[in-house]
């Protein structure tokens, strides 16, 4: 049975690494503390050899690591003013100084004969340290976006990618990136003669704009090459063979979610597209949980195969693909990060009885199991809605009786381009544990099927509410066990939007929860990072030449009509959905008569529900309960 605590003793798994002799595999483990409000995270190491893991670091702050051409396991220890050290480990333990680096090193990667490629930027003098803070009282505000959630406002930062030959402690500069040549991605070639990268861009008047260009460089003569000017969104690139391949979309079809391709582009400049456009799939793991932790791969070449993650339908699936466009599906069920060697394929699984486990491909069982005990079972099931088919989740409560009615809440996903899963998700599993029946699905807008399924830009309060719709009165249908007249509604940022609009057009929910929501399509606009081109893209409109549409998608038009006793909950730093869009919504529901209140969490932004500092997740998740409790089982208690 789930309980709001058991979120401090998950162990959440990521970034798996594996040694060339495939006998080592480094991995991260992140743990909740409770006692300083934060996470701490060591480094592992999974030995083949006598099968089991043992503990790398001790100060609960691992961040870059790489194997060398020993299978040595190299890792950033600790860094000060002058520079960052980065140890050896050789077996159990801390290992030893391996090499230090004058400057803040953010990424790094072994290559060949003791060489590494690293981004860096320079460490700050104690003088650069005093003057930021004395000019820390203004911000001065000259490009879009001009903050990021979970960064703050955006700062103008010089890094440079370098080629570090241990042998002669030289860092050799290959590229720099700042403001006038935006680097987002790089990949160096085998012989370590040629960079590839791709170029951000931004125009005349500091707006950034949405297509990249892909950039060659030869490292020998200096020379640089555009092979593709300011084509494609871009996720990633690769060199392959004698050429590049990447996945991009021109975002023409569906806009800014549009799903990608995978495309080859050689030196010249010529463009293909691998895979058959028929292969129509959301890139990367979009299904959504609160029980992982960030940092896993979702694309490798390995020898002359691409490989990559791709969600499709309610899965998060492998696959790889040849330039000759042969594709084959690697592995299913639900991969969280991967790594591919000569011999087998190293990944991490999570499913509905366990978080994220490492496994490979060619053994039957786990190699570290990560086990949930007191799982509540889970029944899906396929309905039609809006001409296609849909798929139904209902998680059952403790000690469920056939012959009862419970209390039932529906849960509505993130994005819209995200989706629900069987996969553990905590905050269900713990409703499910307090009573109640929680339902859920993926409705139009959601992840897994296809840009025409994704594609509701215009639309928001529409199809996918009439699909929610559908799913509850099929889903009381079928389990007769669902009360019916004791339901509530709740979600976050697109499912907050979906609880807002939810409760400004029917009564059929005793009670809802609101969280990171938008309320109000023409203010998000100008205050979200995202707002001034993500609303006019989600919504068709803009407030200059489509208010009025603009405003009928805006959830608070219809607040006026709202009865349903609603929480609202919201992060004080989410500048994703701003704190004004919960606001709006709870100032109209005050005005209404309406039982509402608002939790504001300081300091916390649009992450709060997946990786908010412990205290701040158990209160939120705490609110939840108790506003639950009062309105479907008449338990009115304070936290």
């Amino acid at each position: 049975m789930t309980k709001i605590n058991n979120l401090m003793d998950y162990e959440f798994l990521s970034e798996i690494l594996v040694s060339d002799d495939e006998n080592k595999i480094a991995y991260k483990k992140t743990k909740a503390n409770i006692k300083d409000n934060k996470y701490d995270t060591d480094l592992y190491i999974y030995d083949q050899t006598i099968k089991r893991s043992y503990r790398i670091t001790d100060k609960k702050n691992a961040s870059l690591f790489t194997f060398d051409g020993e299978n040595k396991l190299i890792y950033k220890y600790d860094s000060d003013n002058l520079y960052d050290y980065f140890y050896k480990n050789d077996g159990y333990g801390l290992g030893e100084l391996a090499f230090k680096i004058n400057k803040d090193v953010k990424s790094l990667k072994y290559l060949s004969n003791d060489t590494y490629l690293i981004k860096a930027s320079d460490k700050k003098t104690e003088e650069e340290k005093r003057n930021e803070k004395e000019e820390s009282f203004y911000k001065e505000l000259t490009s879009l976006p001009f903050w990021s959630n979970g960064a703050g406002y955006i700062k103008e930062e010089t890094s440079y990618y370098y080629l570090y030959d241990l042998k002669d402690n030289k860092l050799t500069e290959i590229l720099k990136s700042d403001k006038d040549n935006e680097v987002y991605g790089l990949d160096i070639n085998k012989t370590m003669d040629k960079i590839a990268y791709i170029k951000g861009h931004t125009d005349s008047n500091g707006v950034m704009e949405f297509l990249e260009s892909i950039i060659l460089k030869d490292l020998v003569t200096g020379k640089e090459k555009v092979l593709v000017e300011k084509g494609y969104s871009t996720y990633t690139l690769s060199f392959i063979e004698d050429r590049l391949i990447f996945v991009g979309t021109d975002m023409k079809k569906g806009g800014i979610n549009e799903d990608a391709f995978i495309y080859q582009v050689d030196f010249d400049g010529n463009i293909k597209m691998v895979n058959d456009s028929s292969f129509d799939k959301s890139f990367g793991n979009s299904i959504g949980t609160d029980a992982r932790w960030e940092g896993n791969r979702t694309f490798q070449v390995h020898d002359d195969r691409f490989y990559f993650v791709v969600t499709e339908f309610e899965e998060s699936k492998l696959y790889s693909i040849k330039l000759n466009g042969d594709l084959r599906l690697e592995l299913d069920g639900c991969v969280e990060d991967f790594f591919v060697t000569d011999k087998d394929i190293y990944y991490l699984e999570m499913g509905r009885g366990h978080l994220a486990e490492l496994k490979a491909k060619s053994k039957d069982e786990s190699l570290i199991e990560n086990k949930i005990k007191g799982v509540h079972p889970i029944e899906e099931f396929n309905f039609d809605s809006s001409g296609d088919e849909l798929r139904g989740y209902v998680l059952f409560p403790k000690n469920f009786d056939d012959n009862k009615k419970y209390p039932t809440i529906l849960s509505v996903h993130g994005g819209p381009k995200t989706e629900f899963s069987d996969i553990f998700h905590h905050e269900h599993q713990m409703l499910a544990s307090d009573g109640y029946i929680v339902i859920y699905t993926n409705p139009h807008g959601s992840s897994g099927r296809g840009v025409k399924y994704s594609d509701i830009r215009g639309r928001y309060g529409e199809i996918d509410y009439e699909d929610l719709m559908t799913f509850v009165d099929i889903a009381i249908e079928r389990y007769p066990q669902i009360d019916a007249n004791n339901m509530a509604i709740y979600g976050g940022s697109y499912g907050g939007f979906m609880t807002n609009w939810t409760i400004g057009h029917t009564d059929r929910f005793k009670a809802a929860v609101s969280q990171r929501s938008i309320s109000n399509w023409t203010s998000f606009y100008g205050v979200s990072d995202i707002g001034y081109y993500f609303g006019p893209d989600q919504t068709a409109a803009d407030p200059w030449n489509n208010m009025d549409k603009m405003w009928d998608e805006s959830p608070i038009k219809y607040a006026a009509r709202a009865k349903t006793p609603t929480l609202f909950i919201h992060a004080d730093c989410d500048y994703r959905c701003p704190l004004e869009q919960g606001l709006q919504m709870f100032n109209k529901l005050k005005l209404n008569g309406t039982d509402t209140k608002m939790v504001v969490f300081h300091g916390e932004n649009h992450e709060l529900s997946r990786s908010g500092k412990p205290k701040a997740r158990i209160k939120r998740l705490t609110e939840i309960k108790m506003w639950f409790d009062k309105y479907l089982k008449n338990e009115d208690t304070k936290a």
